[in-house]
């Protein structure tokens, strides 16, 4: 499906976990077109799992040249708006997977400004 595309990807816990638990247990291979990768801190009732900060793909991210974030959805500062990409009218394409958790979305024109110095990154 996004074989020849590059994409944004967004999703809950680890990516690249063995236990589904604890994030998106997939394979480098599978998501090696991304940009970028945002692992999302969520506290699921009294457990939250902690992030792999690139970690799983370390060396796969640097030499792929994929921008890494981790969002704290519960930290004040934060401002993350899951819903954005809904709200923006992109197209919303059709995937293998058969889940609510994955959405994927078209979104000609995206754009990621980071600052990692200051640990902000501002998606429009």
């Amino acid at each position: 499906m996004l074989k020849d595309e590059s994409y944004l990807l967004i999703g809950p816990g680890r990516w690249g976990t063995t236990t589904p638990s604890l994030g998106v247990p997939v394979r480098f291979a599978e998501i090696s077109n991304a940009k970028v990768i945002c692992e999302v801190a969520y506290p699921d009732e009294d457990l939250m799992p902690e992030l792999s900060f690139g970690s799983h793909f370390f060396q796969d991210l640097v030499e792929s040249d994929i921008f890494y974030a981790a969002v704290f959805q519960n930290y004040k500062e934060n401002l993350f708006n899951p819903g954005y990409l809904q709200k923006k009218n992109y197209e919303k394409m059709d995937t293998e997977a058969k889940t609510n958790v994955v959405s994927v979305y078209r979104s000609k024109g995206l754009e990621i400004f980071s600052d990692v110095v200051e640990q902000k990154v501002l998606c429009r």
